[in-house]
Order: structure tokens, then C-alpha cells, then sequence
């Protein structure tokens, strides 16, 4: 499945992207295509971004931008970036040159594509923002260790989810999928992750994932009958929580169908993207939703920084836009290593068991043609041959019958 698909939630983000995202960068964005007219073929580094994606393209400038500005507050310079618009199907070959060092492929691409792309030409692909499930394609695909994404996977989010179920000593659940909602392969995952664990999932059907068409009145019956004979202790439901059988879900809770006369039980475990979870309201049982997605130890720091620069929140986009950018310019400080096929490696310095190096040390010992390692903001950066970088998620319990101040993490 393509992360066109499995990248859920894309399409939700773009619309919430305030209108000024795009009105802050489009002078920029002007002014980067008369650049990019005057530098072509000398600019290393090529970034491909997808055409009708401009909202995300501004938040992902904008973390690009706060990593050049970091590079050059240690004293050096940011690498020279020819930015081109490129359709979801187009040929990306032909914008390449003799001159190019680095692509930056567009977000949630097809990787077959830029897999092709990578061994044809021999040249690098940073995949600023892959999330979805084509990343398991990554071993067959990237032979060479060509590719090199710069998020944690999506899995990263559902295997805490999994964790923290069992955390609020959830042992046993019942996993239900709204069909049509794109989130429901998000249910295979998450309960695959659970039982890793050691969590029982109950079911009356052969497959443990349980979709159930909120139209199908007899369905949605037997899911409440099933639920009451059952009493899992919490119910993970891949479905929008303003769905239309996530409020069936309530009424019969509510109503004690589930389980006898208290609504308290069983909680409810949301399989969602966190972009969909904003406002989840308090119920009279417990509610477990993603909470943060996972993210890499330089977050912190480089959260503040956005915050201050930029009068808004970063998101995981803008935080692999921040990493590609200083990526990118410590790959030109120097000569590129050799590969062990004798070619130029622009990220062989980058060693994934190193000690992390604040940026303006990296710069210095990159200069000398030591390896390093950057405290990543997306993810750890340890960026390992046909390996998907990790990530620290967050989830958040909403308290049965509380407001958002009693809303805690975990």
C-alpha cells in the first residue's frame, strides 16, 4: 500500500494548516524558482516537493529555513537547494544533473520510484517524511543503503499505544474497524503489536480485527451483544470518534448494554492519528488516544526554537524539514567518504554510533572528515542501511468524567 494511503490523515492536516502557513513562504517560494533558474546545475542538492501540497510545503520550509539558520550561527554556510514541483507520477530523472550530490524526494512518495531513481544514478534519497507502510519495503528496495528516511515509521505510535494499554492494565480488549474509514488498517497493526505483548484480544468472528458497518443495524447489534457477553476490558476502535458508529458505541455504554447497569467500563482505546484526536471529549470511562508522534532527542530544543521563530507549534513535518536542511549542510562541508563500491557516499559520515555532537561541533569535526552524529529532532538520525530511524511516542489518558485538567500522560 502506498503511503499515499497509509500516510493517514495527510489530507486532514493540509486543510487545519492556517492560510498564512502558505502566505509566509510564498514570496520564498517566487523567489527560490528564479534561484533555481540561475543556479541549475550547480545547486548539490535537488528538492523534489509534490505538487497540490503547498500548505505542507511551507511547514516543511519553515523547519528547513530554522536549520539553515542554525548552520549558519555555528559560522558556516547552508548548502545550495534548487526547490522543484514534481507531479505524484512524473519521472524525477530528468531534473537530476552531473552536478547533483543529494535528492530530496517528496513527502509519503512511492518508493519504488526513488529506489529506481537511487540505483540508476547512484545517488542518495533523503525521505524527509515516509511514514506509512511502504517503509517495509525498505530492505528489497534499498539494496545499497541508498534511501534514507528521516521519520520514525507510524508503527513507532501504535506499538506505545499497545504498551500503554496493557499500562492501564487493559489485558483484554475487543479490536472493531470502521470499514470505510481509511484509519482502520491501523487496527492490524496495533493488535498484532498487542499481542506481542502478551494482551488477549476476544472475538466472536475468525478475524480478530472486527469491522462493522455502522449502516448494518444487525451488525452493530451483534457487536453490542458480543461486547456485553464478552466485557473485554476496553474496546480499541479504529473509527473517527464523530462517527457515526463511534456514537453507537456510546449510546449503548451510556445505556449500560455493554456492561450492565455502570457505563465506567469497558475503556476505550482510540486507533486514530493524533491530527484526528484534537478534541476528544470526556466520557464516564476512561479513554486511551496517540498523544504525540514519535519524535527524536534534539525535539526539545528545537520545539522552543521553531516556537520562537516561527509564533506556532511545530509538527512532526516541520521537524524533518529542520533535520533534512543541517543533513544536507554537513554533507558539503567536506569531501563525501567512499563507498566500499568506490563511489562518493555525501552521508557516509554520518555514523549511527557515535556520540551526539551539538550542531556546531558536528560542523567542526565534519570539517576535519570525522564522522558525527545530530541530536535529530524527527528521530534519532541513526540512519542504518535498509533500517527505519526510531522515535519516542506519547500517549494521553482522559480521565472518565474529567475536564482537560485531569487529562495526564503517560
Amino acid at each position: 500500500m502506498s503511503d499515499r494511503v497509509s500516510d493517514s490523515g495527510w489530507g486532514n492536516l493540509f486543510r487545519r494548516l492556517p492560510i498564512g502557513h502558505g502566505l509566509i513562504v510564498a514570496a520564498s517560494l517566487l523567489g527560490c524558482q528564479a534561484l533555481a533558474a540561475s543556479t541549475q546545475e550547480r545547486a548539490p542538492v535537488l528538492a523534489l516537493m509534490s505538487d497540490g501540497y503547498q500548505p505542507a510545503h511551507a511547514v516543511f520550509r519553515q523547519g528547513f529555513a530554522l536549520g539553515e539558520e542554525q548552520v549558519r550561527a555555528c559560522g558556516s554556510s547552508s548548502s545550495l537547494v534548487e526547490w522543484r514541483t514534481i507531479g505524484l507520477d512524473d519521472d524525477p530523472a530528468p531534473f537530476l544533473g552531473s552536478s547533483r550530490s543529494l535528492v530530496i524526494a517528496p513527502f509519503a512518495t512511492e518508493l519504488p520510484r526513488f529506489s529506481r531513481l537511487a540505483q540508476d544514478h547512484q545517488i542518495n534519497v533523503i525521505l524527509p517524511y515516509q511514514r506509512g507502510a511502504s517503509l517495509n519495503q525498505l530492505v528489497p528496495l534499498d539494496p545499497q543503503g541508498l534511501l534514507h528516511p528521516l521519520s520514525p515509521s507510524q508503527q513507532s505510535e501504535i506499538d506505545q499505544l499497545a504498551a500503554d494499554t496493557l499500562e492501564q492494565g487493559w489485558r483484554r480488549i475487543m479490536v472493531v474497524a470502521d470499514p470505510a474509514d481509511r484509519a482502520a488498517e491501523m487496527a492490524d497493526a496495533y493488535t498484532e503489536a498487542f499481542k506481542q505483548l502478551g494482551g488477549k484480544v476476544e472475538t466472536y468472528e475468525k478475524a480478530l480485527v472486527q469491522p462493522v458497518n455502522a449502516d448494518d443495524a444487525s451488525a452493530v447489534s451483534q457487536l453490542i451483544q458480543d461486547l456485553a457477553w464478552k466485557r473485554p476490558a476496553a474496546i480499541a476502535l479504529a473509527a473517527d470518534p464523530s462517527s457515526r458508529l463511534a456514537m453507537l458505541l456510546d449510546q449503548a455504554q451510556t445505556d449500560g448494554r455493554l456492561r450492565g447497569a455502570s457505563p465506567a467500563t469497558p475503556g476505550r482505546i482510540w486507533l486514530m492519528p493524533v491530527i484526528r484526536l484534537d478534541a476528544v471529549p470526556p466520557k464516564p470511562w476512561a479513554q486511551l488516544t496517540p498523544d504525540q508522534p514519535a519524535h527524536g532527542p534534539g525535539w526539545s530544543s528545537f520545539a522552543a526554537s521553531y516556537q520562537q521563530r516561527w509564533g506556532q507549534a511545530p509538527d512532526l513535518l516541520a521537524a524533518s524539514g529542520f533535520d533534512a536542511a543541517r543533513l544536507v549542510a554537513l554533507s558539503m562541508l567536506a569531501p563525501a567518504p567512499v563507498s566500499e563500491e568506490g563511489l562518493r557516499d555525501p552521508i557516509g559520515w554520518l555514523d549511527p554510533d557515535a556520540e551526539v555532537q551539538p550542531l556546531c561541533e558536528a560542523i567542526a569535526l565534519r570539517q576535519q572528515g570525522q564522522p558525527v552524529r545530530l541530536a535529530g529532532a524527527a528521530s534519532d538520525l541513526a540512519l542504518r542501511p535498509g533500517q527505519i530511524p526510531s522515535g519516542t511516542a506519547t500517549t494521553r489518558l482522559i480521565a472518565p468524567h474529567s475536564g482537560a485538567d485531569r487529562d495526564g500522560s503517560l
